[in-house]
């Protein structure tokens, strides 16, 4: 045990991986059979990220996509490996830096809580009032119409996220934030191979956005894309906040038998004395 703790690796730690897999593959599996336009296949991934660092996020993110594949409940899933273990890579740098564990200034969180209650209440709102075409495919309306319809709803929404950012998340802010890149950067890199290997089709709740792009006069390339920058970043600012939850609600005595948890402590309890 005492050189798996100087590996910076334990028992408890390496045992999170597997368990990290099964929550990423349970978490996707249920979105796509509610047919959602978000993953939420990357929880598990994002934790063993923050908790045993970056490399270890990227080879969970590798492994669970392609078992996910190996075990047949996805076929596209091993395609987007590369996307799953970027994922992971930049959840491990943002535990390593105590984005999950340092407390950020209250009105970052407000902003945070803002966009996610924005983009939460357009999710909804967009599937409330889908239609269903002459060829059974299901049609979405214009995120622009909705606004112009009901703006009061979408102002309240924001007005709501950021005073629930503001009092409820409080110094959350920050593994926010982190959230939100590390959803445009998912979103800029699985765009092309939507496209160029699938056609935007990946049978997932998403591909009713990248219809709705398409049907637009959008090309694959910029409907994916396109899809991408809406779904991504609330998917990933989404996951970021459950697993800020998590390491949150731990034991610091639990905290410190993973490495990225204990570096992000140390580099806190350092920050005060350095700039004194």
């Amino acid at each position: 045990m005492a050189n798996s703790q100087r590996g910076g690796l334990n028992s408890t730690a390496l045992a999170l991986i597997p368990l990290a897999i099964a929550i990423n593959i349970a978490g996707g599996q249920l979105v796509k059979v509610l047919k959602l336009p978000i993953y939420l296949d990357s929880i598990g991934t994002v934790l063993t990220g923050a908790l045993l660092g970056p490399w270890i996020g990227l080879v969970t993110g590798l492994l669970s996509n392609t078992i996910w594949t190996l075990i047949g409940l996805d076929q596209f899933a091993l395609s987007f490996a590369a996307v799953a273990g970027i994922i992971g890579l930049l959840a491990g740098f943002a535990g390593r830096a105590g984005l999950f564990q340092r407390p950020s200034p209250r009105w970052l969180s407000a902003i945070i809580g803002g966009v996610f209650l924005f983009a939460l209440t357009l999710f909804v709102m967009l599937f409330i009032n889908q239609s269903v075409d002459a060829d059974g495919n299901t049609v979405l309306p214009a995120a622009g119409d909705l606004f112009a319809q009901q703006p009061i709803v979408f102002i309240v929404a924001i007005l709501a996220g950021l005073a629930a950012g503001y009092f409820v998340l409080k110094n959350a802010g920050y593994a926010g934030l982190a959230g939100l890149v590390t959803g445009v950067v998912a979103a800029i890199v699985s765009a092309p191979i939507a496209a160029y290997l699938f056609g935007g089709v990946t049978g997932a709740g998403t591909d009713a956005l990248v219809a709705a792009f398409r049907a637009s006069g959008a090309s694959i390339i910029a409907s994916a894309f396109a899809q991408g920058t809406v779904s991504d970043p609330f998917d990933k600012m989404t996951s970021f906040m459950i697993v800020y939850l998590i390491i949150q609600s731990l034991p610091r005595r639990l905290l410190q038998r993973f490495p990225n948890a204990r570096a992000a402590e140390a580099a806190t309890l350092a920050r005060p004395a350095a700039s004194r």
